[in-house]
Parts: C-alpha cells; structure tokens; sequence
C-alpha cells in the first residue's frame, strides 16, 4: 500500500500545470541542446516557448521537450475537412481550375500518407518492402539515425530526407491519373487539360515545402541542391501557424517511432485514418518518467 501511494504522490508532482514562460523566455533562439528543466510551476515550458522571435519554431528543442499524444475525435473532424473538400469540388458554381486544384490537394494528401506508412515503413519481407526497397531502406535509416532532438548522427546520408525528381514525376501521373478516375465515377464534368498544370502545380509546393521544412526539422539546411531536387529554399515563409504546425506534426511522427503523423506536407488523411498524434500537455520527460514508475 506505501509503495502504491509513493507511486501515485510522485506521478502526481511530475504532472506541473502549464503556463506560459515570460515573454523574455518565450523569445529564446533555437538551440540544438535540450531545454532547460523546469525548476518551478512558473517556469513549466510550452510550445509557444520555442517559438523565436521572428515567429519561426525552434524544432530541436521542441523535439526534446514534447510529449505526443492521439487526438481525440479525429476521425469525425477528418471527415468532415475532406467533406467539405468535396464538397467544393462538386460544386459546378466554382471555378474549374479552383476544383481541380482542391481535388489535387485530395490526391496528394492520399499519396503521401499511402507512401509513407505503407511503402516507407513497410515491414519486412512484405510485398511493398520488396517493390519500394530503394525508398524503406533510406527511410528506416532515417529514423535510426535521427536522435530523440531530431538532430542526425554525424556522417548521415541527407539524400533519406528529400523529395526528389523522381518521386515528383512519378507523383504527376498518379494524381492525374486518379484525377480522371474520380472525375468519370463522380460525373464532375472536369476537364483533362488543365489537370496536368494543376497537378504539377501542387507537386512543385509539395516538394518546396517538403524539402525546406524536412530539412529545417533535421537541422540540415545546406544540404540540398539542384543536382539533387528542388533545393533548399530561404525565402520560403515559415514564420507562421500552418509552418509551425507541420514541423510540430512531422516532430511527432519520429516522437512516436514512426506510427503516426504520415501526412508532412498537406494534414488530412491522418485524421480519418485515427493516426493523428498531437502535443501532450505532458512533456516527453514527464511521460517517461511515469512509464518508468509504472513499470516498477
């Protein structure tokens, strides 16, 4: 019975309630070493701590710090977002190359979750193990060689991290080529020929935004050129909610071993598929520390 209470009173004192740091603390510059521990209940940190002060997030430190956790009501939310997606592109009033470009927001988003889960992370021996070899084993090693910060380990191969031409072209053909099947079971009255522009269009974000978040996540900005794929690119704006977020997702799926988070670049299909995660209001440390009791 003492060892039960103790267990509880200690797992109770991990669990500080959360506040904001003060502002002087909140604008701290990125740092590849962990955060401070908090020494006091005023001093417990947040996410909004490791945002610096020209609005970009620190993701290495966030990385040591954050707890995950599945966000409840997902599935309902999800599908009511790619509703309301299909919603618009149904709807005959809307502008053609509008539609179009959401339905290629559907394509892509389904692309890369279906990619990542089942051809990055395949297990193996299985059957996508064996067709997409080249793309798991870089992956795997990805997440092997990626720290519990999210820095890498000295020697890493970046060529793991980027989206590169072929994957881009290979993308095209299968939006359009889905794009057409959608377009004839639904009747959505589509045209072909903008369809290509329109895919190649959100290709070319998917791989900027990719290729600039990805790497910002890793800490491997001066990795990529053109030789390689769309390069690493500076004036991309990630100084914003929907950047913050998607490092913050992305931080997640290598937080939680690579069992949820699979969307990177365009959310959607994690939610309906109940793989979401989101930042715990218990910290990474806190929820180890209980396992650890837990445990005893």
């Amino acid at each position: 019975m003492l060892r039960a209470a103790l267990v509880v009173a200690t797992a109770t004192a991990l669990r500080a309630p959360s506040r904001l740091l003060p502002t002087r603390a909140v604008l701290k510059a990125a740092t590849l070493a962990a955060p401070p521990a908090p020494k006091t209940a005023d001093d417990v940190l947040t996410l909004e701590s490791f945002v610096k002060a020209d609005g970009r997030l620190d993701p290495i430190g966030l990385a040591a710090w954050a707890g995950y956790e599945k966000k409840p009501f997902a599935r309902p939310l999800g599908f009511a977002y790619f509703g309301a997606l299909f919603a618009f592109v149904a709807a005959p009033a809307a502008p053609v190359f509008a539609r179009l470009l959401a339905l290629q927001y559907f394509n892509y988003s389904l692309f890369e979750y279906c990619f990542h889960r089942w051809c990055m992370h395949a297990k193996d021996g299985t059957l996508c193990d064996r067709i997409f070899a080249r793309w798991n084993r870089l992956h795997v090693q990805h997440h092997i060689d990626t720290h519990d910060d999210m820095t890498m380990e000295d020697g890493y191969n970046w060529k793991g991290i980027r989206f590169n031409y072929l994957t881009t072209k290979l993308s095209i053909a299968i939006s359009c080529l889905f794009t057409v099947g959608v377009n004839r079971v639904f009747g959505l009255g589509l045209p072909f020929w903008p369809t290509p522009v329109a895919a190649a269009l959100l290709s070319l974000y998917h791989g900027v935004i990719w290729n600039r978040l990805h790497t910002d996540s890793h800490d491997l900005q001066a990795t990529l050129t053109w030789d390689d794929g769309i390069p690493y690119v500076y004036k991309v704006p990630v100084a914003n909610r929907y950047a913050r977020w998607l490092l913050t997702n992305h931080i997640g799926h290598h937080t939680i071993k690579g069992t949820g988070n699979y969307n990177i670049v365009f959310p959607g299909p994690d939610h309906v598929m109940g793989t979401f995660h989101r930042i715990s209001k218990t910290p990474k440390a806190d929820q180890e520390s209980d396992a650890a009791l837990l445990d005893l």
